[in-house]
């Protein structure tokens, strides 16, 4: 057992090796060309993913943000192309851990390319892997509560909901949850704790054998 679980951390980590295949996308190595082709996607407009959208960098810095996800050693990241070969998200499997056989899930896509099936596909295609080759058990993941598009993309993949909780509100978004009337129906996701504002999670799992 244990070199079977020496020889699934290191395929894990050997992402160059890895090409999975969906009906609508393709799951790769990601590599430092992808952060220049992010630069150039179209912005998310609502404010409420603005933290989706990537800042502007000087190139040591967009090298800081690919080497900070590539060499994080509990952390599998994969860029998502569509079938002409152009790049419309990432997905990561983070907090990856082998003797437990969990890990953590996270995906986007750039905004001209959702409402597609993409992620759903790139999200299937990446269990087929997970329980498959990496032989894991357990996949968890976190969503904010008022993204009902990624919720349903989650429950179509299977994932089931454990509980509800409260994080902190993403600072990036710079947004007046409470102040600006175009938020006035996802207000019930969100609530003050002194000086600070939290948004509501989903948090949800999937299992090997709810997969199978």
């Amino acid at each position: 057992l244990m070199g079977r679980d020496n020889k699934m951390n290191s395929d894990f980590r050997d992402s160059e090796n890895i090409v999975l295949k969906g009906k609508k996308v393709l799951l790769r190595p990601f590599i430092r060309e992808d952060v220049e082709k992010r630069s150039k996607w179209k912005p998310y407009p609502d404010p409420l993913y603005f933290h989706y959208n990537m800042p502007e960098m000087t190139e040591d810095q967009k090298e800081a943000w690919y080497l900070k996800r590539k060499n994080d050693p509990a952390a599998l990241w994969l860029s998502i192309d569509d079938p002409g070969g152009q790049l419309v998200g990432f997905t990561c499997l983070y907090k990856i851990e082998p003797k437990t056989k969990t890990a953590w899930v996270g995906i986007y896509l750039g905004y001209e390319f959702i409402d597609q099936g993409m992620g759903t596909d790139a999200l299937l295609t990446l269990l087929r892997y997970y329980f498959g080759e990496m032989q894991f058990e357990l996949l968890f993941l976190d969503v904010a509560s008022h993204n009902k598009r990624a919720t349903r993309c989650y429950r179509k993949c299977g994932f089931e909901l454990i509980r509800k909780k409260y994080s902190d509100h993403d600072p990036r978004m710079n947004i007046d949850i409470f102040g600006d009337e175009r938020f006035k129906g996802i207000r019930e996701y969100f609530k003050k704790d002194g000086k600070k504002v939290l948004v509501e999670f989903d948090e949800m799992k999937i299992s090997q054998v709810k997969y199978r």
